[in-house]
């Protein structure tokens, strides 16, 4: 699996009441990879995928933020914008919204990353936050 099929993946779990649109912009570098929106609220996320974690637990995790997708995420975030990292590998996804680190050991993205099913839901909880279904 790459980055596209995970992404392809999130988007065919997620409620149908939320908008998802995947961004595909050749002019202007460091635009996230995703917004999602819904009567709840929105956010833009960031996806950076690795197809396999290593079995080392002191192994270095390296996603590579782009300097100009860290500048993009910090200022739509200094305007109060929700903007989201999702660093994934397999089955699994660390969400944040910190752009100051892209590299986790894998103790650390074992420790801090959550499952498929949970980060749909924050998603879900983003863009649907107190909507009744």
């Amino acid at each position: 699996m790459n980055e596209t099929e995970f992404i392809s993946k999130i988007h065919k779990r997620l409620n149908p009441k939320i908008y998802r649109w995947k961004i595909n912009d050749r002019y202007h570098g460091g635009i996230p990879d995703t917004f999602y929106s819904g009567p709840g609220g929105f956010c833009f996320v960031e996806y950076k995928y690795l197809p396999k974690l290593p079995k080392k637990c002191t192994t270095l995790l390296k996603f590579k933020l782009t300097k100009q997708q860290q500048a993009w995420l910090d200022k739509q975030s200094s305007f109060g914008l929700s903007v989201y990292t999702a660093f994934a590998v397999e089955e699994r996804v660390l969400f944040t919204d910190n752009f100051t680190t892209s590299e986790f050991t894998v103790q650390e993205f074992e420790e801090f990353a959550v499952t498929v099913q949970q980060f749909t839901e924050i998603l879900t909880s983003i863009c649907l936050n107190n909507v009744k279904n």
